[in-house]
């Protein structure tokens, strides 16, 4: 028997298929006839082929929906790339969910439910796994179409996925019955953007470790979001945010009639934060916003990066601080920011759920523990992680410039490693376990 899995598509032209999550428009049909692209970051071209299945194609074939019958044993999925613009729930809402909306052939329902068919649900940019959200997909693929739901592949950003799902079902009684289980696959898929990028032949960063940088931090910021004030405002505590590369807004983007001050709790900050705060050093900092470092607003290109237009703030800094997306909630993220400073070849700290940085080495990356204290990493309440990383901040800031080139010199191994480790594939090790996962159940 073939072992390749076959993946469904609907609509598929010359240059590849059409998503299946919404019907074809024009722009759609025109990126598959003739490779033509747009520049809107309103339209979504699925590259989910490209990206996962088509490279590996040992394993995978590309069928459209009319072709699969019901004699043919050979398993197959039907892949839907979830969008942020759409709330998660609402894909999966009573009998007008996403199998509906994409006008899936219903004969590939059954299959799925009885033969050897499989949905895959791919929203691995973001990590949507709230108790909320597990129920609204169990609840329309077991409650509404009665499919088992071991065929439901989930691919998700939330990189403790296993333990967030294991307590959702302990905590709501699921049996461990596998047909009441989703399969669910956790996939930083923003590191895939600098793997493939490195594949591609990337312009290598230099790395000179007898270089004093100009600046201590490198801190980008595009929301607000509480941990991101919080931090900002403790290194302006300690005198480090003019000594530092940090980018910071002046209002909400996506609100702009609110602004810094209506965002700040200032009570909350100086009496009860931990970081001895005062009024002082909130309007301090807020009299220096906005802060700038490229001016680029391009969305595309502040996560990707690929023209290395970033590269000097990395060069001329000593350690990033990467503010990632999660930070007091069970859902930890690996977005895009916690991997730019290792394709810049750059030390960093990850401010996020705890147990990031130990994910980090899970991956293989090494992290900085020889250098300062990375127990932070370790500490559940919020408040006092933020203590205990503003302080390895401050602490920092005090180094003198032959202990910066000492930590240069040392650091390099680390920097190296963890460049090349970049070019180890997430996606590979994701589309194997799929692979191997369906193999395994075969009817």
């Amino acid at each position: 028997m073939d072992d390749r899995i076959k993946i469904v598509y609907s609509w598929i032209g010359p240059k590849g298929p059409i998503w299946n999550t919404e019907l074809p428009n024009v722009l759609s049909f025109a990126s598959v006839a003739e490779g033509a692209k747009s520049d809107s970051h309103k339209f979504w071209a699925d590259d989910f082929w490209n990206r996962l299945f088509g490279p590996r194609k040992q394993w995978f074939d590309t069928y459209p929906a009319c072709s699969i019958e019901d004699g043919d044993p050979r398993p197959f999925i039907v892949p839907f790339s979830l969008t942020w613009r759409v709330g998660f729930s609402n894909y999966f809402c009573g009998e007008t969910g996403i199998l509906e909306f994409a006008h899936l052939p219903w004969h590939l329902v059954q299959l799925v439910r009885d033969k050897n068919g499989y949905i895959l649900i791919d929203h691995s940019v973001e990590s949507f796994m709230s108790d909320q959200e597990l129920q609204s997909m169990h609840g329309y693929f077991r409650g509404i179409h009665g499919l088992p739901l071991n065929k439901i592949i989930y691919l998700t950003g939330t990189v403790n996925s296993a333990e967030i799902y294991d307590s959702f079902c302990d905590r709501h009684n699921i049996p461990e019955e596998s047909e009441e289980r989703l399969k669910i696959i956790p996939y930083a898929s923003s590191q895939q953007i600098f793997t493939s990028y490195i594949e591609q032949g990337a312009d290598e960063p230099e790395y000179d470790p007898e270089r004093v940088p100009e600046k201590l931090f490198l801190m980008w910021n595009r929301r607000y979001r509480r941990h991101r004030i919080e931090l900002a405002l403790s290194l302006e505590n300690h005198n480090l945010v003019d000594r530092s590369y940090i980018s910071f807004n002046n209002v909400n983007l996506e609100n702009p009639s609110i602004n810094f001050a209506d965002t700040v709790d200032s009570h909350y900050l100086i009496e009860h934060s931990g970081l001895q705060l005062t009024q002082d050093v909130i309007d301090r900092f807020q009299n220096k916003l906005p802060l700038v470092l490229d001016g680029e607003t391009n969305v595309n290109k502040m996560c990707e990066d690929l023209d290395n237009a970033t590269r000097p703030f990395y060069q001329n800094s000593l350690v990033s601080i990467v503010t990632e997306t999660n930070w007091d909630i069970a859902e930890m993220t690996l977005t895009e920011k916690s991997f730019k400073p290792i394709k810049e070849k750059h030390p960093f700290i990850i401010v996020g759920v705890p147990g990031v940085m130990n994910e980090m080495r899970k991956l293989g990356f090494k992290t900085f523990g020889d250098f300062w204290d990375e127990s932070y990493d370790t500490i559940e309440c919020p408040q006092q992680r933020m203590i205990a990383i503003s302080e390895v901040c401050h602490q920092i800031g005090q180094w003198s410039p032959e202990k910066i080139r000492n930590f240069r010199r040392s650091v390099k191994p680390i920097l190296e490693h963890n460049w090349n480790n970049l070019k180890v594939s997430p996606s590979e090790r994701v589309v194997k376990n799929m692979h191997e996962y369906i193999l395994r159940n075969i009817k």
